[in-house]
């Protein structure tokens, strides 16, 4: 049928070893009108609930980086939603636990730094809703 879009379903669980440093953020998605001649604007709410990102990074091996990549390149960059657990408690690699999990995607490239033994890799999620 036009104009519906089927919902987002994950396929896999990122693996919860490849990350344990983060930095969360929401954002709550705005449309503001032009600015007035007295520096005034207006701001309307496009949507209910704020989203969530999060910008990981982490010293891996070079076994973790080929891990990591290659679960990049399955997910076709930042085409295929995931499931991501950010509280390691919370874990399940089946994805079947529904208790902190989150329905994500990468937002960008996923890039590395060459460290003398190790690789600083660093990568943003993006939520689904």
């Amino acid at each position: 049928m036009p104009g519906n879009v089927a919902s987002a379903v994950a396929t896999a669980v990122l693996p919860s070893s490849l990350c344990s440093v983060f930095r969360a953020a929401r954002a709550w998605p705005v449309s503001e009108s032009g600015g007035y001649a007295d520096g005034r604007y207006q701001a309307e709410v496009q949507a209910e609930a704020s989203r969530k990102s999060w910008e990981i990074g982490k010293l891996l091996t070079f076994a973790q980086w080929l891990t990591l990549s290659a679960f990049y390149e399955s997910s076709n960059g930042a085409q295929k939603p995931f499931y991501w657990y950010p509280n390691v408690a919370d874990y399940d690699p089946t994805g079947s636990y529904t208790t902190g999990r989150y329905l994500v995607r990468f937002d960008g490239a996923l890039s590395r730094t060459y460290r003398l033994g190790r690789q600083e890799a660093s990568l943003r999620l993006i939520e689904i809703e």
